[in-house]
């Protein structure tokens, strides 16, 4: 495992995270500082990890320091792969604000340009608080049902108690709002079968898998995607969110003409973990 710290006031917390973190799921834990040029705060993070490492945060675990000079993002990425990582956490914010969002965030470059795992964290704190709800993606996608095994491990790993898989169903004509209420139940029984057919590929998807020792229901949602998940992880107050990684490496354009991924990144609802499928 691996994580980005940067001078933050939430440098410490970012480090407490990675440690439990790493301790449930992982070996060892990488520290990737990028240090710009010309400054001085490769000393301060050295100085912070080592007053870490005095006290219980880091006395568990095997970790490395690895200090680094140029691109944040390239940076990151080079180290990740030369130490053959599975797991990278960055910290990311909540929201971004508009200039932010069309500029890129480290994190939004992470999730575009890496071909490893990757957790965000959006509310590190120095006393971590487990996962007890998990929501994963159901979409009808080839990397799916890895993405559902691989979270059904992270999420017993983790101690979580309830799994929620939710799969985003596309609107189309036979299911939009109706005029009367001859198409409003022709709406509603199309709805159903939508519903109906979904909830029974998850079902199938579920049996193929080892029976986990947790709670796991299945909900079919019609709406946007990205934005329905990111509302049902958020009205159901889970805290971590599972979604496969990018098909393609997204662009400008994506982010323009808003991609379904842009929803999730633009405005996070929980921590985001995006599980490549050779990953965790």
């Amino acid at each position: 495992m691996a994580i980005g710290i940067g001078l933050s006031p939430s440098i410490e917390a970012n480090i407490t995270e990675a440690a439990r973190l790493c301790a449930l799921l992982g070996e060892k834990l990488f520290l990737i500082h990028v240090e710009a040029l010309n400054s001085q705060s490769c000393s301060t993070v050295a100085d912070i990890v080592a007053k870490l490492a005095n006290t219980k945060v880091l006395a568990d675990i095997s970790y490395e320091v690895c200090f680094e000079q140029g691109d944040i993002s390239e940076s990151i990425i080079k180290v990740c792969e030369a130490r053959k990582v599975d797991l990278l956490l960055a910290g990311a914010l909540p929201r971004e604000g508009l200039l932010r969002y069309y500029m890129g965030s480290v994190a939004r470059q992470l999730v575009r340009k890496s071909s490893f795992s990757i957790l965000l964290l959006t509310n590190p704190r120095l006393f971590p608080k487990a996962y007890s709800k998990i929501v994963v993606t159901g979409n009808k996608h080839p990397k799916t049902s890895d993405t559902i095994e691989k979270t059904i491990q992270v999420a017993e790993a983790l101690g979580a108690r309830k799994l929620s898989i939710v799969d985003e169903v596309i609107p189309d004509k036979n299911t939009k709002r109706a005029a009367n209420n001859k198409e409003l139940e022709r709406c509603n029984r199309w709805r159903d079968i939508i519903e109906q057919r979904e909830a029974h590929r998850l079902n199938l998807t579920l049996a193929q898998l080892d029976q986990p020792n947790l709670e796991i229901e299945t909900k079919v949602v019609l709406g946007k995607p990205g934005y329905s998940i990111g509302h049902f992880t958020q009205s159901s107050r889970a805290e971590l969110l599972v979604l496969n990684s990018p098909d393609t490496k997204l662009g400008f354009m994506d982010r323009v003409f808003t991609h379904d991924l842009e929803y999730i990144l633009s405005e996070l609802p929980s921590d985001l973990l995006f599980i490549h499928s050779h990953s965790i």
